[in-house]
């Protein structure tokens, strides 16, 4: 059996990365639930991988779910669905990961090592880490989904009950739109 031993470098002002082992014919979704893991997320957004080349360009994308509306585009590949070995398989290929894309929290990952093991422990796992990484949480994620829409209403221009003063000057209920006419008026 081959094992896979992924460098992956987080995006940051520190050099934060970990080496994860997994088997070459394990998929992406596994490596990419041992990142979330490894780096201390929620493993509550959207994240993708790309396939890339040294200069660390996006190629393929393999996505957590498929995402494509029916657009002529490159075919998307699926995580759950993608053997990691049908991407990579030369030692210093390249991946880009990219894990919550509203506060995007960008990795490098590099194959640093193709082992072949007898044995059958378990995978993926972490065999070395270097620096401390905690994940940035939005100011806004302690409020309840109720408080975050009234945020985003009142940002919007609404004032407390959802209504925009001025939008509806003039008209109190329903009582009162048989008095008004397409130009606006009552």
């Amino acid at each position: 059996m081959s094992v896979y031993k992924f460098r992956v470098l987080v995006e940051a002002k520190d050099i934060i990365f970990k080496d994860i082992e997994i088997k070459s014919n394990q998929t992406f979704e596994d490596l990419h639930e041992m990142i979330v893991a490894a780096f201390g997320f929620d493993n509550s957004q959207m994240a993708s991988f790309y396939v890339s080349n040294d200069q660390w360009e996006k190629g393929q994308e393999i996505a957590l779910f498929d995402m494509n509306m029916g657009e002529d585009q490159l075919e998307i590949l699926v995580m759950e669905k993608t053997a990691i070995n049908t991407q990579i398989n030369c030692i210093g290929a390249h991946l880009l990961y990219s894990y919550d894309f509203l506060n995007m929290t960008n990795f490098f990952i590099e194959l640093i090592e193709i082992i072949v093991k007898e044995t059958a422990e378990f995978y993926p796992r972490v065999v070395h880490s270097q620096g401390e990484f905690t994940p940035s949480i939005p100011e806004d994620s302690a409020l309840s989904e109720e408080e975050m829409a009234d945020q985003l209403l009142k940002n919007a221009g609404f004032d407390e009950e959802g209504d925009d003063d001025d939008m509806f000057e003039g008209f109190d209920d329903f009582d009162n739109f048989e008095n008004y006419d397409e130009s606006g008026n009552y």
